[in-house]
């Protein structure tokens, strides 16, 4: 009925216009209706649910409708309106307006039929109501049109701001604190302006370099406000009528990856004035090809790119992250090369502000001053969570205004309530009653939700859903799932529909915690069973209910069934093995970007999910080798090397020569890691020589620095120099700066174990300003831990102090436990030198459970030495004695000769005080010969503890 009325309206409107855009439009009107029915009608064979579906869909979507029925009406005329520019937005304008008179049309035709209600009940949509509103915004759709946007680059995510498009976006005044600000809510005033650098504010900052064709990366933690200062930067560029149009791509509705550069590069060429182009995420793998269309417009003054990204994306390994290790470095070239814009620390006056803004847009009324709420933010900064978004939790929102809880954040108590009030329901006085749920689906659809959410696939109720692949595909699982939806309605999700569309939800990061809990829940519960290596439940069942789309025909068949015609499931149709691995690298590359959240999705062998079918041999290496760096980084040692070894077999397996010589580095770090410094160096040199066989410099120089960090620890220090110093130099020559920061960081290392404090205080610097020029997170915090020791080798305690203390900030951050159990060891070291003996005792019992915790048997003895160190300085001479003892044991069982010498020379200080000077006599010659034998700087102190015993006859 629809597609009649729009068959009159297009013929009424050709004859209307004196051009000719329309003629013989209609000539083939079945072709054209099948060329649109992909977008309207689904798989539904009634009439009237056909019907129903795509005025329902076109309702809802009418710039895209009229834009599609255009383009279909070209092909079915053979004309390509990429190359016609003018022609297609003649045509857009002429389909727009028969449109309008269409939808008038079949507004008349239903009126006093049963069709009305349909409408009415089964969409929620009043057609009165709808049409009047649909006519104005045709309206404008016909007079304000954006028409440089192709339907691929729409289809990508990208959007121009418009009159119409801010005409179709609602403000949402109060959801907004919680979720992210849209555009439509930055258009509406509701977000604060924040300070800048340099006295101005940081949008007008930004814009004055954008103005002058200049790029720029902003750059912060998550929830620091990158995305709205973008938004507030694009807002301001549009409504100046003396700049040109602005292109920009959410990350919440990015819709499909951004891969192709055809579609927005037309856009570009096609607009007039100066072009913003903004992305959000710009250094996620789908969106990353922006910085490949950057270098193309690198001398194009009219066309300047604003980016956003978080710090943690921009410190990845290529060769552990990435299936392309040659494109990443190419991309990491073109990133390193814009202009950064950290986002400024947030200040008192910012918070003002925003308490203003917020007051203003809720009509609430916020009882703390501005000054309370930035002390409380600035003491959670250390969690690693931005201040932006820690703020939005300390301001009174419904029910979910939650006080701090002990040392926990408001968010983080706000998280953990959520979390637990799912896992456990209750009626009894719990934040929301959810007891008549199943339980199990419950915990499994806030889950879902929050995978979803965080990895950035976005949360389409008909994914959801998918869970009914674990429960059945019944009508009464579904039903509760629908429910389930409905009560985290204002919770944590927001303006929940039953079509497809995404739903709003809080921050990802919010997200991301949430996963956290389950993940860390999941590892201590687990931690007395046999079966504590398997994947988190929950988790696994929403993973596998995920990737089962990909694989299972009727798995879809049953989701369509629930949402006709769902846009999600065509786009798996349509291209399952791209899509598989998508949806794989999104779920894994949050696992790299947060090594905490590991135990949820296990090893190979202990998942409880399956990859899917149709996802490529390549992503099945690489998800090998990103859950084993997962591990690795958060100190489950075996796991990782589970994972490694698993990846190696396969290499030589398939005779890949490349994934050989990677899984034999990875394998070594491993080994490294585990105290067996012979078996890491045996692998590491195996690396060097099919690196060095095939040709690849930079797994050469990757090789060569593994060695000389190996070396090290054995204390064979010149050794170390060499192959760290040749490692640099072939860094240098292939321009790979993450590689030459990581070996000068650990030849500042060498220069420290020989007693060169000032010389490794140099390179440790060196290398933070090449980790922070380019964003590496975990760089800069093992550069700062560095110069902490440094600084403590020259009896700088206080700045030796503030340096760990960065850097153990930074460990916790990003999850990674070796690096926070060493700083809090060195803190330890620190504060014993200040005579602060509680306090290192307590430092050095955190970094020892730590140590123990993840299998880091370096660790645990060094932290031992230091216990026994301030057990010496207490005179507990046999508590000393004892620590001494087992740090002894440990550092000879993994062969670290430095360890071995601190604790004999440790031993024979104790048994000095003891007045045992034959036994310490012999300690200390020990230790001395040992010193010498690896050239360690302490040979001398040795010597000296040695020359200071007193005779005895």
């Amino acid at each position: 009925m629809f597609a009649e009325s729009l068959e009159d309206a297009i013929e009424a409107e050709d004859i209307r216009r004196d051009t000719n855009e329309l003629a013989g439009a209609t000539d083939d009107w079945r072709t054209v209706l099948t060329e649109v029915a992909e977008l309207t009608a689904g798989d539904a064979t009634d009439g009237r649910s056909r019907e129903r579906d795509q005025v329902g869909h076109l309702f809802r979507n009418e710039e895209d409708a009229a834009v599609q029925i255009a383009e279909a009406i070209a092909t079915v005329q053979g004309v390509d309106l990429s190359k016609t520019p003018k022609l297609r937005e003649q045509l857009i304008s002429a389909v727009g307006d028969a449109y309008a008179e269409a939808v008038a049309d079949f507004e008349r035709r239903i009126a006093g039929t049963d069709l009305g209600d349909v409408f009415q009940q089964e969409l929620q949509l009043d057609i009165r109501e709808a049409v009047g509103d649909l006519q104005v915004r045709l309206a404008q759709l016909g007079e304000e049109i954006e028409l440089l946007l192709t339907q691929d680059a729409r289809n990508e995510g990208f959007r121009q701001l418009s009159p119409t498009f801010f005409a179709r976006g609602e403000p949402t005044p109060e959801t907004s604190w919680r979720t992210t600000f849209t555009l439509a809510d930055v258009h509406a005033g509701i977000p604060a302006r924040r300070e800048g650098h340099d006295a101005q504010y940081a949008d007008e900052e930004l814009l004055a370099s954008l103005r002058e064709g200049r790029n720029r990366l902003v750059v912060g933690r998550a929830g620091a406000g990158k995305s709205t200062l973008c938004k507030q930067v694009a807002v301001t560029w549009y409504q100046n009528t003396d700049t040109g149009p602005v292109l920009y791509r959410e990350s919440d509705n990015a819709g499909e990856s951004f891969a192709s550069r055809d579609a927005l590069r037309e856009t570009i060429d096609r607009a007039s004035g100066h072009v913003l182009v903004v992305v959000e995420d710009a250094i996620r793998t789908n969106a990353n090809a922006i910085l490949r269309l950057i270098e193309e417009y690198e001398t194009d003054s009219d066309v300047t790119f604003l980016l956003d990204a978080r710090e943690t994306e921009l410190e990845r390994e290529p060769d552990a992250q990435t299936l392309d290790r040659s494109s990443d470095l190419r991309y990491r070239e073109i990133a390193s090369a814009i202009p950064r814009y950290d986002v400024p620390v947030v200040s008192e006056e910012d918070v003002a502000r925003t308490v203003e803004a917020f007051e203003a847009a809720t009509d609430t009324t916020v009882e703390r001053s501005a000054s309370q709420l930035h002390d409380e933010i600035q003491s959670e900064t250390a969690e690693g969570f931005g201040a932006f978004l820690l703020l939005s939790f300390h301001l009174p929102f419904g029910d979910s205004s939650v006080k701090r809880d002990g040392t926990k954040t408001g968010l983080e108590a706000h998280v953990r309530s959520r979390y637990q009030t799912l896992m456990q329901p209750r009626s009894d006085g719990a934040l929301r009653d959810l007891s008549r749920f199943d339980q199990d689906l419950l915990a499994d659809v806030g889950m879902m939700v929050n995978l979803l959410n965080a990895s950035g696939i976005g949360i389409y109720p008909e994914l959801v859903h998918a869970l009914g692949y674990e429960y059945g595909h019944d009508i009464e699982t579904h039903d509760e799932i629908h429910e389930i939806r409905e009560a985290l309605e204002g919770w944590f999700l927001f303006q929940t529909r039953d079509k497809e569309e995404q739903v709003r939800t809080t921050h990802e990061l919010w997200s991301t915690l949430y996963l956290r809990t389950a993940a860390q829940d999941h590892d201590q519960q687990q931690a007395s069973s046999r079966r504590r290596d398997r994947s988190e439940p929950h988790a696994s069942r929403c993973i596998q209910a995920l990737f089962a789309l990909f694989d299972d025909s009727s798995h879809r068949e049953d989701i369509e069934r629930e949402f006709p015609g769902s846009s999600v499931v065509r786009a798996i149709e349509s291209d399952t093995d791209a899509k598989a691995d998508e949806y794989v690298r999104s779920f894994f590359e949050l696992i790299d970007r947060w090594p905490v959240l590991a135990p949820l999705v296990g090893t190979t062998v202990t998942a409880r999910y399956d990859l899917p079918a149709a996802c490529s041999d390549a992503t099945r290496q690489w998800v090998r080798a990103t859950r084993g760096h997962a591990h690795l980084n958060r100190g489950a040692y075996q796991k990782a090397q589970a994972e490694f070894e698993e990846r190696l077999g396969e290499a030589r397996d398939n005779e890949n020569r490349q994934g050989e010589a990677q899984s034999l580095n990875d394998v070594g770090k491993v080994a490294r890691k585990l105290g067996e410094y012979e078996a890491a160096r045996e692998s590491h040199q195996q690396s060097l020589e099919i690196y060095r066989t095939i040709g690849d410099q930079q797994g050469e120089a990757k090789s060569l620095g593994n060695i000389g960090a190996v070396v090290w620890n054995l204390g064979e220090y010149e050794q170390a120099r060499k192959y760290l110093r040749e490692s640099i130099e072939i860094y240098r020559t292939i321009g790979d700066q993450q590689g030459e920061a990581k070996s000068t960081g650990n030849l500042g290392l060498v220069a420290q174990s020989l007693g060169e404090y000032e010389e490794g205080q140099k390179y440790h610097q060196q290398s933070l300003e090449i980790f922070r020029d380019m964003g590496d997170l975990l760089g800069e915090a093992l550069s700062l831990s560095n110069l902490g020791m440094a600084a403590w080798n020259l009896g700088e305690y206080e700045a030796a102090r503030e340096y760990h203390q960065q850097s153990l900030e930074i460990a916790r951050d990003i999850g990674d436990r070796q690096l926070e159990a060493d700083n809090l060891d060195y803190l330890g070291l620190v504060a014993a030198e200040l005579g602060e003996y509680e306090n290192a005792r307590e430092y050095h019992q955190q970094g020892l459970e730590i140590a123990r915790d993840i299998g880091d048997r370096q660790g645990e003895a060094e932290s031992l030495i230091n216990f026994g160190k301030v057990s010496q300085e207490l005179g507990e001479y046999d508590s000393a004695r004892e620590y001494h003892q087992q740090g002894l044991e440990i550092a000879r069982d993994i062969g670290d000769r430095q360890c071995e010498a601190q604790s004999l020379d440790n031993l024979g200080l104790v048994a000095a005080e003891l007045g045992k000077y034959d036994k310490a006599r012999e300690y200390h010659q020990q230790s001395l010969e040992i010193f010498r034998e690896i050239g360690h700087r302490y040979a001398e102190r040795a010597e000296s503890n040695l020359e200071q015993l007193p005779e005895v006859e």
